[in-house]
This record gives C-alpha cells, structure tokens and sequence, in this order.
C-alpha cells in the first residue's frame, strides 16, 4: 500500500531546522515516507521564520511555493511566524492549515499532519522507524534548550519561542548517544539561547557541564556548539570547548555592533571592549579556534561613526567568518518604534562593507590553516570529491579520496579554494591532528 507522502521546507535558525528534523522523525516513526520535493508530496509542512522582515517574505513564499506544486497538496504552516504573528496562517486558502508548533509542540504538528492523511490506505505491515537521515542531514543537530528572556529590543523571538527552558543533562546525554550510534559524525548542539542551558534546572548547571557530558560519550564522533551568546561564555565553557578532544575547537559569537552607544540601545549587556575580551581569552587557549560573528547594520542610531567603530572590533577580533545583515523593524519590539535609522542606501552599503571584510577574513583564515592536518566529516560529494567540514569549521573536498559520507577522516588542508571548499588531501595514518 502506499504510505503518506510528506515535505519539509524549514526557514531560519539551527533551532528550526532540529525543529524540522524532530518532525520528519516523529512522521518517520509512524510509517511516513519523507520526500524532499514539494512535487512529490501529499502533505507539505512549512517551519516559518519571522526574525527579520526577509524571513517572514521567505516563510509566505514557501508556503506559496507548496501550494503551487500540486491542487492536491495540503500545507501545513507551523514555526515562529505563526506564534508570534496573529494571523500570520490566514489568506493562504482552505488547503493551508496554521499551527503554533515550535519546541515540543512538534508533536501536534505531527498529528495534524496524520489526521489530513484523510483515509489514505496503508500497508498494516509496513516497518516502523525513521524513513533514512532526517532531512538529509550527517551531521545531527540537537536542540537542548529554547526560548529567551533576554530580552534584545530587536528581537521577536521571546514572542515566538517563551521563557528559557532547558533538556535535563541525562535525556540530553541518551539523545546524543542514540545519534551517535546511528553513525552521525558530529552533534551540533543548538538552542534558542544555547549559553542559558540549565538555567531552569535543579542547582542550575551551566552549558559547559552538559558540553563535557557529550563530548564523554562522542567518540569516535564529535561535538559542535551552535550560535551562542557572549554574555554566557565563562572561562569553563573556553576551557572545554578548546581543550576537549571531542570538542570542535569553533565559536560563533553574535557581536551585532560595535558601538558601545548601539549595543545599549540594542539591549546587549557587553561592550566592544567586553566582546574583545572574550576572544583573547579564547584565542590565548587555541590559536587554531575557529571565530564566527553576526553584524546587526543600520540599527536606530547607528550614525557613521557607530559604523567605524564596529569595523574596528571587527578587525581587532580577526573572526574566521560574518555573517552580516541590515536592521529589519518587527511589530511589538521596542526597536520598532526607535528614530534614527539610517537610509536604506546607507544600510545597504555599510552590509556590502562588512561582507566584504568578512571575505577578507575567511580567506586569511584559510590560509593560515594551509598545510594543518585537521579531522574532517564527510557530508556528501560534489564534482571535485567528497566534500565535508573540518572540526575548526572550513569546509573542504578531499582529492584522491573515495570517504563515505558519514565518516570522519583526517586530511591536510591545501590552498587552493574552488567553490567556497578549500582543497584538502588524505593525511598520512602516523601524522597527528591539529587538535
């Protein structure tokens, strides 16, 4: 008989997409075929996003997208935008149903989704289990705390997401090693504001406990931190995100701006100076670390010299990597509702600038790494080899290897960069990894 055919689509953050991924296993479970086209599904789920102005176009296109794929698609719209925007799943047509379903609420989504099967036959003997690697992915993300309290005037994620809460250490600890054991190379921890981890549990343990717990428990295998913000990172965290074998020497560090004066406005509670602290004290345990950053550009007030000076962090830090955007006003923050903002032109150039700086410094990071041998995890191949992501983040592809995806090999990394992948090559079995 044939089984429920259901597509995924998910917009935003790593928290989403292991929103997704705890979706397409829940569906997995109960018999259901995941397909990765809007095309071939019977049921299509859209996970929305509604942190920027762009992700909420984003999420309305997805569902517009799915709704074009076939008369006889069903749309289910779930995530973010529809928890935290009234109305958000209206207009759309009688083939859309809306749901509030971030976190543990995935469960509901899974069971609407099975209630529109609509008498859909199925095979009584049909095998049980997850249908394959959720979404596709080798590498496994694990959602181990959500919601903020933080309380950032630009942000609409408290609305969506709640109150901090965090997984207890032990069901965190079985769930990694149930990923690890299906062979997944690496386990990306990730939360909504990942560094507020045990903040709500019993004796209120920090991040770098539950980090030391999985990394335990990792080998052969790995462990990844996702964004997580500087306010959180003590010297516990530096200590075994850089020391522990089974941890990715890698930290994405949200700076947003380097104004002292914008980040007050912006709700941060660090300075320029604070933030630069921070990557010293990091940097001066592995030079090798692996530095990301998100640049918040045209925020109310931000004036010319506002810009320069989150250009002169930004050069003083010397990240691996930026991620750089322009403010975008969403109803119910403060920020809304703030003067100052520069013209679009100005945002538009002061994002060019920083993209541009942000290349810069991938590349020098690359070249400083040539020659390193690194531990790589294979995620797939492309038309120059098997590609994958070394344990400091540079992503690679392998000359004369034939590596399986899913694997972890160790590999010398080359100069050359062809398609964003830095060249890399088998490294001899007696040669140690830069770890």
């Amino acid at each position: 008989m044939t089984r429920l055919r259901v597509a995924i689509a998910t917009v935003g953050c790593r928290a989403n997409q292991a929103d997704s991924a705890s979706l397409a296993r829940s569906l997995g479970a109960d018999g259901v075929e995941i397909v990765s086209s809007f095309v071939d599904a019977d049921v299509a789920v859209v996970n929305t996003c509604c942190v920027t102005a762009e992700a909420e176009r984003d999420s309305r296109k997805a569902v517009r997208r799915a709704l074009g794929a076939s008369p006889a698609t069903r749309v289910v719209v779930t995530g973010c935008a529809v928890t935290a925007l009234a109305g958000f799943g209206e207009g759309f047509g009688p083939r859309v149903r809306a749901i509030a379903g971030t976190d543990t609420d995935m469960t509901r989504v899974a069971a609407l989704v099975g209630a529109l099967e609509g008498g859909r036959d199925r095979d009584a003997g049909q095998a049980r289990g997850p249908v394959g690697r959720p979404l596709g992915r080798e590498r496994a993300l694990l959602k181990v705390q959500t919601g903020c309290s933080h309380g950032c005037t630009y942000c609409v994620v408290p609305a969506a997401r709640g109150e901090e809460r965090s997984m207890p250490l032990g069901e965190a600890v079985e769930r990694a090693a149930a990923l690890f054991g299906e062979g997944r190379p690496e386990v990306v921890l990730t939360g909504v504001q990942l560094g507020a981890w045990g903040c709500d549990l019993p004796g209120s343990p920090r991040l770098a406990s539950l980090v030391a717990a999985l990394a335990d428990r990792a080998a052969p295998g790995r462990v990844r931190l996702s964004s997580i913000e500087p306010w959180s990172v003590d010297d516990a965290l530096l200590d075994v995100v850089t020391g522990h074998d089974r941890v990715c020497p890698h930290l994405h560090l949200p700076l947003q701006s380097g104004s002292d004066r914008v980040l007050a406005a912006m709700g941060r509670t660090y300075d320029g100076r604070g933030f630069l602290g921070i990557v010293e004290r990091a940097r001066a345990r592995r030079a090798d670390l692996a530095l990301g950053t998100d640049v918040l550009l045209g925020f109310p007030g931000e004036d010319g010299a506002a810009f320069a000076d989150t250009l002169a962090v930004l050069k003083d830090a010397h990240p691996s990597y930026v991620h750089a955007f322009g403010f975008s006003p969403r109803p119910g923050t403060r920020a809304c509702s703030m003067f100052g903002r520069p013209s679009r032109d100005e945002v538009r150039e002061r994002v060019r600038e920083t993209r541009l700086f942000g290349d810069h410094a991938r590349a020098a990071f690359f070249a400083a790494q040539g020659g390193a041998v690194r531990e790589v995890a294979i995620e797939g191949r492309g038309a120059s080899g098997p590609r994958g992501l070394t344990d400091n983040f540079i992503p690679v592809f392998l000359r004369g290897e034939e590596a399986a995806p899913g694997s972890l090999v160790r590999a010398r990394l080359g100069t050359a960069v062809v398609g964003g992948r830095l060249e890399a090559e088998p490294a001899l079995r007696d040669t140690g990894l830069s770890r």
